[in-house]
């Protein structure tokens, strides 16, 4: 790895940890949920055995009112008519009433006449006609109950869905914040690593007396200025970065390179924002292959643009060039 290459990836291992910390929170919170939706289908389910067994048994009862009402059919009718008969004091009570209709005909004189016989039937059919009445009112709580429980169990089931759903949408929530925590820590370390980095370069390469600031710009930069004032103009990575001098206002020189290479303070138009960077016009006249262009706008590759810088850093470094601009200047012109 190289010089320049070494000056970024600070931050990464602070992101790694804090995806760590993101990750494992996610981890426990899905359990923690699952657990919940467990305990929820366990406690539901005791809650809606009471309703079943209630729904189970008055269904007995609305089936035999369907009988009655004859909406199951002939073999409906027929049990209907089977629970009729046998209905508790349904035959002692046509049995009294046929016996004293009987005992008044022999009375009279008209035991076997037409009077007798009309007496007789119209008797069972009173009869038939309060059996069959009495056996409707008593069906009828059967359904009434069949209705109470069935919105029991629906209303259980609701809400055990809406538990459930709440539950889910608290673990798409956690899901949304952690994968957002997660890109905001990887980008955060992204552009820490790149402010970081660019700013270690101007001070591992050095400025130039006249910036106030000489070698100690690194740690100027970093330290004072580097922390959140200062951004790049970057997608993703500091090679190339727009630097044409067309796009940038209020420049001023804040010191340079050990090769000399002019570094300078600047905005870009439209954007308030500070930056630290070289100027693309100048870097062309001296390092061409630094410079590309993109829809006719110049951008700094800035690995290419301080290999210069780097090689003059290890001479001073070893003590075999002064420090100061005319040391950097003699060096420049030798290298040259």
């Amino acid at each position: 790895m190289g010089f320049f290459d070494s000056l970024f990836g600070g931050a990464d291992k602070a992101a790694q940890d804090q995806i760590n910390a993101i990750q494992q929170g996610l981890g426990a919170a899905k359990g923690n949920i699952a657990a919940g939706d467990s305990a929820l289908n366990t406690n539901y389910a005791a809650a809606l055995q009471p309703y079943l067994q209630n729904y189970s048994t008055a269904q007995q009862g609305v089936s035999k009112l369907g009988d009655l009402l004859g909406l199951n059919g002939a073999a409906g009718s027929q049990n209907a008519q089977a629970a009729l008969t046998a209905m508790p004091g349904y035959s002692f009570t046509v049995g009294q009433g046929n016996n004293a209709i009987n005992a008044a005909a022999a009375a009279n004189g008209t035991l076997g006449s037409g009077n007798q016989a009309l007496a007789l039937q119209k008797f069972g059919q009173q009869a038939a006609n309060t059996n069959y009445s009495n056996y409707v009112s008593q069906l009828q709580p059967y359904l009434t109950a069949s209705a109470t429980a069935a919105s029991g169990i629906g209303d259980t089931y609701k809400g055990l869905g809406n538990m459930l759903n709440a539950n889910q949408n608290t673990l798409a929530n956690l899901n949304v914040g952690a994968y957002t925590g997660i890109g905001n820590a990887q980008a955060s370390a992204d552009l820490a690593n790149q402010g970081m980095g660019l700013g270690a370069l101007f001070g591992a390469l050095g400025f130039g007396s006249s910036s106030g600031w000489g070698g100690s710009m690194g740690k100027s930069l970093v330290g004072g200025l580097g922390t959140g004032a200062f951004k790049l103009m970057t997608g993703g990575g500091l090679s190339p970065i727009f630097s044409d001098e067309r796009l940038k206002e209020n420049v001023s020189p804040v010191g340079e390179l050990y090769d000399g290479t002019q570094v300078y303070r600047y905005n870009y138009k439209g954007d308030g924002t500070p930056h630290i960077g070289v100027m693309a016009q100048e870097i062309e006249k001296k390092y061409p292959d630094a410079v590309t262009e993109f829809g006719g706008l110049k951008a700094v590759d800035y690995g290419k643009a301080t290999d210069m810088a780097s090689e003059l850093r290890k001479f001073v470094d070893a003590g075999a060039l002064p420090r100061g601009d005319g040391g950097f200047a003699a060096a420049l012109d030798r290298f040259r």
